[in-house]
């Protein structure tokens, strides 16, 4: 675990750097790894004390071309600074390494899978040069010949094999890496593919919920405008369209609040002030707003308090109670009850919200908190769009909060809130 965080720390972390510029560090970390045992091995197997010198001097060049990447972002200076230390690396490589007779030839297309990973571009540049500094060194050879370094023929055997060995393993490591990054890449833009896709069709059903349950009630007022405007209102005829008038405008502010809340957590990101809060006085702040829906219906509001103290967001805990309080009372019979009990469980206050009303269809139960679900009407054809409960999940989770329910159809509902009594 200590080796793959240091692992993905060097290649850096992914909300910083993207595919190809995790491949340049890699690419680097890996090189130097592999500069460190062609020193080890110049200098003990081979006895080449040349090649460990150049291969020292290559690998402080690869270090400072990292350093260059992973801190200093400069990705270019890395890709074009590490084709040209490979280059000069397997020129001198090649000349005191027995040319053809010696193991470098092979390195050369383990170097260019490498190049052609960090170089996206130019392709086919990279492979002309390549082909370009195998064909000059070759002629070089034949013409004037390089030095032989080994004394016999199972010295120059066992030179090669070690040779082929390590760059097998670098090879194989790499297209691992290489394949790895890949997948977790297209895993991961399948996940934001299906996330786009499944923000489209609340982004789709938002409208679709904004354009009617905003047009109805404009159209309303604008109807009761235009009567009076005719002046072929009576007084009797006034009064009662204000009051139809009234519980559909009242429903479109409330609707109107949740919307902008929700819009503001998904856009903006909601900034959670966490405090202690006393649960008789916020409950009392929050009960004028709903209490002239429960004298409509007649409805009594009763209260068990067993614990009265947990952590929340003021605003956010409020916008909660006053949403699972408004479904209480909409859901409610005529003349029924609603009770708010709260007691403590391991560290935790529960708060819950149970009403004796129509309860909650099994086939909605699992959509009930997301944005998927059709909000139906009250019992008294109080109209409603379901973004209420969408609204109150999502602030539980940003207060550390959990929220979920009981429901029998025909027996009623119970929300229950789970928040903690001390900050962590």
């Amino acid at each position: 675990m200590l080796l793959r965080n240091l692992w993905e720390w060097l290649r850096g972390p992914r909300d910083r750097f993207n595919l190809e510029e995790r491949l340049i560090n890699s690419v680097g970390i890996l090189s130097a790894c592999t500069l460190c045992i062609f020193i080890a091995y110049n200098l003990f197997v081979v006895v080449l004390p040349e090649l460990a010198l150049a291969t020292a001097i290559t690998l402080f060049l690869q270090l400072f071309l990292f350093y260059q990447s992973r801190f200093c972002n400069r990705f270019k200076l890395a890709k074009h600074g590490f084709t040209l230390c490979s280059y000069i690396f397997l020129v001198i490589n090649y000349y005191y390494s027995s040319g053809v007779n010696g193991p470098v030839l092979f390195s050369f297309f383990v170097i260019l899978i490498i190049i052609l990973v960090i170089n996206q571009k130019q392709n086919y540049l990279h492979w002309l040069l390549h082909c370009l500094v195998v064909v000059g060194l070759l002629t070089y050879e034949y013409y004037y010949g390089i030095v032989n370094i080994y004394s016999s023929t199972a010295e120059r055997f066992f030179d090669i094999a070690c040779i082929c060995c390590i760059m097998l393993s670098f090879t194989f490591i790499l297209i691992k890496m290489v394949l790895k990054s890949f997948n977790r890449e297209r895993r991961l833009a399948h996940e934001r593919a299906e996330q786009l896709a499944v923000l489209h069709q609340e982004n789709t059903r938002l409208f679709s919920i904004i354009s009617h349950d905003l047009r109805t009630p404009l159209n309303n007022i604008k109807g009761y405008l235009e009567l009076l405007n005719n002046q072929v209102l009576t007084k009797d005829d006034r009064e009662m369209l204000e009051v139809q008038l009234l519980e559909p405008t009242n429903g479109t502010s409330d609707f109107l609040t949740n919307l902008l809340s929700w819009s503001k957590s998904q856009l903006e990101g909601t900034k959670v002030k966490l405090e202690n809060i006393e649960l008789p006085n916020l409950i009392e702040n929050v009960l004028p707003a709903i209490l002239p829906l429960a004298v409509k219906k007649n409805i009594t509001i009763k209260k068990e308090f067993l614990a009265s103290q947990f952590v929340a967001d003021m605003e956010m805990i409020k916008m909660v109670l006053r949403n699972l309080l408004s479904n209480a009372i909409k859901y409610s019979e005529i003349g029924g009850e609603i009770l708010i009990k709260s007691k403590e469980i391991k560290g935790k206050t529960i708060l819950s919200i149970r009403d004796f009303g129509m309860g909650i269809p099994a086939e909605k139960e699992i959509s009930i908190f997301t944005s998927q679900v059709t909000s139906a009407l009250g019992t008294m054809k109080e109209p409603g769009v379901g973004l209420g409960l969408v609204l109150c999940a999502d602030f539980m989770k940003l207060q550390n909060g959990k929220i979920w329910f009981d429901s029998q159809v025909g027996q009623g509902s119970t929300f229950h809130l789970s928040l903690p009594i001390r900050k962590a």
